[in-house]
């Protein structure tokens, strides 16, 4: 599984964050998002689909500061390609 490394930053808006991800989406792939106290980190090759929103890699998420991001990146099937977790840092 790819380890992905994950930034948040505040927003534009209040109670939003803008979300960086690297290495950059492979061919085919895309990104599926969670945000919870303590969420949980998926297994390689696990689908994704229960509890995760689905995510462009661009548009800014609507979060709590001091939640965590969980990122997977999916592949067609949505099974876990890779994932990476952040602290959410949101605009006031």
């Amino acid at each position: 599984m790819t380890s992905l490394t994950v930034t948040s930053v505040a927003g534009s808006t209040s109670g939003s964050t803008k979300i960086t991800v690297e290495p950059a989406l492979s061919s085919g792939n895309s990104y599926k998002y969670k945000v919870a106290a303590n969420p949980t980190m998926p297994n390689a090759g696990q689908e994704c689909k229960t509890g995760y929103t689905a995510w462009d890699g661009t548009a800014e998420i609507t979060a709590t500061a001091g939640q965590k991001i969980v990122v997977v990146e999916v592949d067609a099937d949505n099974r876990c390609f890779g994932a990476g977790m952040a602290v959410i840092t949101a605009a006031e």
